[in-house]
């Protein structure tokens, strides 16, 4: 069954970097096709009160120059995919003028088309855009739902190294499904499945008071029970995440599992994971996005999504 992405490029050189990378790792890929989407935005500039005194229309870019200019950029995208390697039968252009806010166009075409993941590029990030995610990209992993989305933050480490983060055992289904019907296919790939596990819960927290000896033991006792009761259960998901990709013929020895303890966050520790091994490819869930959580609240995606450097994050929508 042929599956489409749906490839968003601005124009930026950041834009035609992150198409140049999803060329280069999904090429070979026989049954994808990449639709290339590009939208013509309408820029007012206009000074403070000026804004009564102008009509509308004037402020519009003409329809001619709005396809002109969009056409030039999806033939520079075009030119890119095809000089990588991507057959032109797989490719297709899609321009939207007259757009207002790219990230709603993105997602309406998303919604339109049964696309198998939206992919676009991060451009430069303002702090108030990291602290909001305030940016295109945010606004699409943000809204889009029931759709993989990818965000490409170029430069990306070019290592052909995927960290698969593992939370529980439904999540844990759907990022192996994603890997394996997606990824797998992809030659030389190298897979890191990992789980960070929480600190230890509140249960176990010292009761306000000095523990006695006797006290101490049992805490610890129950705290070693807690914890291999937990290892026990995820290294059962995380061996048939393993299978999986072994059985869609990727070699044992390119895939492991790992469980590490928390040290200064989920998020952070996976962070941390991404910068010191430089993950080419971070795949996690977006659940927390597709309960609408405030953008302050915080989550892991939501934090992985803000910081996360030099990598494809593919943010799966189960």
């Amino acid at each position: 069954m042929e599956k489409k992405i749906l490839l968003a490029v601005d124009g930026s050189d950041k834009g035609f970097s992150a198409v140049s990378i999803v060329a280069n790792l999904l090429k070979d890929q026989s049954d994808l096709n990449l639709v290339v989407f590009h939208c013509v935005q309408q820029l007012a500039r206009l000074y403070p009160g000026e804004l009564c005194e102008i009509e509308e229309t004037s402020l519009k870019l003409p329809a001619g120059e709005q396809e002109k200019a969009g056409n030039a950029v999806l033939q520079e995208a075009y030119r890119i995919l095809v000089e990588a390697g991507v057959p032109k039968s797989r490719i297709q252009l899609k321009l939207k003028t007259e757009s207002t806010d790219p990230a709603r166009d993105v997602l309406a075409e998303a919604e339109a088309g049964e696309y198998a993941a939206i992919a676009l590029g991060r451009r430069g990030r303002s702090q108030l855009e990291t602290l909001l995610l305030g940016s295109v990209s945010s606004k699409v992993a943000q809204y889009a739902t029931h759709k993989t989305v990818w965000i490409v933050d170029t430069p990306v480490h070019q290592t052909q190294k995927v960290l698969v983060a593992m939370e529980g055992a439904p999540d844990s289904r759907t990022l192996t499904q994603y890997a394996a019907d997606m990824l797998a296919k992809i030659p030389q790939l190298e897979y890191t499945f990992l789980h960070v596990m929480p600190p230890v819960p509140p249960t176990f927290w010292d009761d306000g008071h000095i523990l006695a000896s006797t006290e101490q033991k049992d805490r610890e006792s129950r705290i070693d029970r807690w914890r291999a009761d937990w290892t026990q259960r995820v290294e059962k998901f995380l061996a048939e995440a393993r299978s999986s990709l072994v059985a869609r013929k990727v070699p044992g020895d390119k895939v492991e599992t790992l469980i590490l303890p928390a040290k200064e966050g989920i998020a952070r520790d996976l962070l941390n994971e991404v910068d010191e091994h430089k993950f080419q490819v971070v795949v996690m869930g977006k659940k927390s996005f597709h309960e609408r959580k405030p953008f302050l609240l915080g989550s892991h995606a939501q934090k992985i999504l803000q910081n996360a450097k030099g990598a494809i994050l593919c943010l799966v929508d189960g």
